[in-house]
Formats: C-alpha cells, sequence, structure tokens
C-alpha cells in the first residue's frame, strides 16, 4: 500500500510486488531501482544496469499494461527435483500475452544456462503460468526505443496546469504538425514540452517515425478524449 503523510500530503510508492528482494548494493556490480507508474507508483529492483534499460523499454512500450520483477516458478530437471526460478521481468500485454523475460548480457549466456530456460519455458508454458519466456540481452537494447522511454519516464508525473493547455492545443492539430510547433503554441516552454511528451505516451498524438523525440520530430493527433 501506498503511506499517506496527512501534514504533507506526501504519498509513498507501493512496496516491490516480486517474490524476492533484490540487492540494494554490490561491490562487483550495479543495483538500484525505479519507482513504475503514474502516481505514487511502485518500487521495481533492478540488480545489473541492463535490467534497469530492459524494465523501462517494457514498462513503457504501449503494449504493456503491466510488468513485475522477480516473479517466482518451480520448476524440475531431468530427476525430477524442484526448484525456484526467478523470472527477473513479468509483462502483461495489451493482447492478453503473458511474457518473461530472463536478462542477462550475452557474455554471461552459456550453453547449459540456454539448456536450463528452455525447460523453464516448456514447463512455464504448459502449466499456462506464461505465454513465452525470452532472453533479454544488450542486443534487445534500441538506444532511440531507450531514449523515449527515459524520457516518457523523466516526464511520467502530470502537471495539472501544462496538461489542460497542451491538451487543448493538441485538439486544433490538422495534419502533420512538430513537437515544438505545439510546444510553441502552449506558451510554456520546458513545461510545455513535458506536456506534449506525456500526450505521446497516453496516444494522444502519435510520432510519424521512430525517432528520438526532440522539437523537430514530427506528429499527427490520433485522440481526442
Amino acid at each position: 500500500m501506498s503511506y499517506h503523510f496527512q501534514s504533507s500530503g506526501i504519498r509513498l510508492p507501493d512496496f516491490s510486488r516480486g517474490k524476492r528482494k533484490t540487492q540494494v548494493g554490490s561491490t562487483k556490480h550495479f543495483t538500484g531501482g525505479l519507482v513504475l507508474g503514474d502516481r505514487e507508483g511502485v518500487r521495481f529492483g533492478t540488480e545489473s544496469h541492463l535490467e534497469k534499460n530492459a524494465v523501462l523499454l517494457l514498462a513503457y512500450r504501449a503494449t504493456t499494461l503491466d510488468l513485475i520483477e522477480q516473479v517466482r516458478f518451480a520448476w524440475y530437471d531431468e530427476d525430477g527435483e524442484y526448484f525456484d526460478h526467478y523470472i527477473d521481468a513479468v509483462q502483461w500485454r495489451t493482447d492478453g500475452k503473458v511474457v518473461g523475460y530472463a536478462v542477462r548480457p550475452m557474455g554471461r549466456v552459456s550453453d547449459a544456462y540456454l539448456r536450463k530456460l528452455a525447460r523453464i519455458k516448456e514447463q512455464a508454458i504448459a502449466q499456462c503460468f506464461l505465454d513465452d519466456f525470452r532472453l533479454f540481452s544488450e542486443k534487445d537494447v534500441c538506444p532511440v526505443e531507450l531514449h523515449n522511454a527515459t524520457l516518457f519516464h523523466s516526464v511520467r508525473r502530470s502537471d495539472d496546469f501544462a496538461d489542460p493547455v497542451a491538451q487543448d492545443v493538441c485538439k486544433n492539430v490538422c495534419g502533420i504538425a512538430t513537437v515544438g510547433a505545439l510546444v510553441d503554441k502552449t506558451g510554456l516552454e520546458g513545461m510545455g514540452f513535458r506536456a506534449v511528451v506525456r500526450l505521446i505516451r497516453s496516444g494522444h498524438i502519435q510520432m510519424l517515425r521512430n525517432e528520438k523525440i526532440e522539437r523537430s520530430t514530427e506528429i499527427i493527433r490520433t485522440r481526442v478524449a
């Protein structure tokens, strides 16, 4: 649950929903955490820089409904012995599918590890626990998508003043426009830019090309409400 402090109105994010606590510090590898969600959000632990990137990419894809880290799945080996495997990230998608991701750099992917993942995948699908189980490596990180996901994350909190102004400007878009043109019409400079980015994230406007979101980015209006 989120904790509300009556004196200041501050609400802390919900605790992680993962079944295993991630490390909060290490001398050998990156550890960290994110808060996902538009309001107070929920904590999401990561144990590598690649995991952090994977979480940002998956969380801000339009096909993602929900994302949970460290989801426990019990699997058995060829001798019938059971083990717990903690899936790094599980994505609930808009098409109804549930997809698990094992996040690991290719330099640490061995044949034995791939055989283990294949066995877990077969059992998870057979038990209707997942619809798919995939390896996520550095090869799956698109710099453009990561830039935009990071931008979406940085502006995720709504602005009660700027957002309605940007929405009114968006209603008057006819044909192709640019992000910069919309920002100029808001008259809010940086606040306006962040509000326009949120409209891209919400699907009110759509980019014409897969590129880093900048003032020169061309957009079209897709919906008003």
